[in-house]
C-alpha cells in the first residue's frame, strides 16, 4: 500500500507553487494515485455573496463585478492546465476551488478528501510579517492532521 495515496496539492499559481508540483510529480514514483488541486481565492481579494458556487458560470456572471467574474475564470482556467498536466503523469486528479481563510479551507479540503498529505510552497516573507499577519504554510502546518510538506524558496 502506498504511502501517500491521495496528496493535496495547493496552489496560488506562483513560480513556488509550480515548484512545488515538480514534487507532487515525484510522488507518483512512490505510488500515489490521486491529486487533489487546491485554489482558495481569499475572502479579502473579492466580495462572494453567501452560498454561491464558484463553479458555476451563470451565477457568477448575475452576482459579481465583470472584472471578479473575469478572475475566477482566470482562476479555473489555470486549475484545468494543472490537472491536464497530471493526468499527463497518470494521475486521478480533482479540483477544489474554495473561497476565505486560504489555511482554514486547505485544512478543511485536506480532511474532506481524507489527504495522505498536503503539498504546498511557502514563500518565506519574514518572521515579522508571520508574527504579525500570519502565513498560509504555518497556519496549515498547524491545523492539518496529516503531514505537511512545504516547498520553500531556494536562496540564490
Amino acid at each position: 500500500m502506498p504511502l501517500f495515496k491521495t496528496v493535496l496539492y495547493s496552489t496560488d499559481f506562483s513560480p513556488l507553487a509550480e515548484t512545488a508540483l515538480e514534487y507532487v510529480k515525484k510522488l507518483k514514483e512512490a505510488g500515489t494515485k490521486k491529486v487533489v488541486v487546491v485554489h482558495v481565492i481569499e475572502s479579502l481579494s473579492i466580495e462572494l455573496p453567501e452560498g454561491v458556487d464558484l463553479l458555476d458560470a451563470e451565477t457568477l456572471a448575475k452576482v459579481l463585478p465583470r472584472t471578479d467574474q473575469l478572475y475566477i475564470t482566470s482562476t479555473i482556467e489555470k486549475l484545468d492546465r494543472i490537472k491536464k498536466n497530471l493526468e499527463f503523469y497518470g494521475f486521478e486528479v480533482e479540483i477544489a476551488l474554495r473561497y476565505g481563510n486560504p489555511g482554514d479551507e486547505i485544512v478543511s479540503v485536506a480532511e474532506e478528501k481524507k489527504v495522505s498529505i498536503i503539498v504546498m510552497g511557502a514563500h518565506g516573507k519574514g518572521l515579522l510579517t508571520e508574527i504579525l499577519l500570519g502565513s498560509v504554510s504555518v497556519d496549515v502546518m498547524r491545523k492539518a492532521k496529516c503531514p505537511v510538506l512545504i516547498i520553500k524558496r531556494r536562496e540564490e
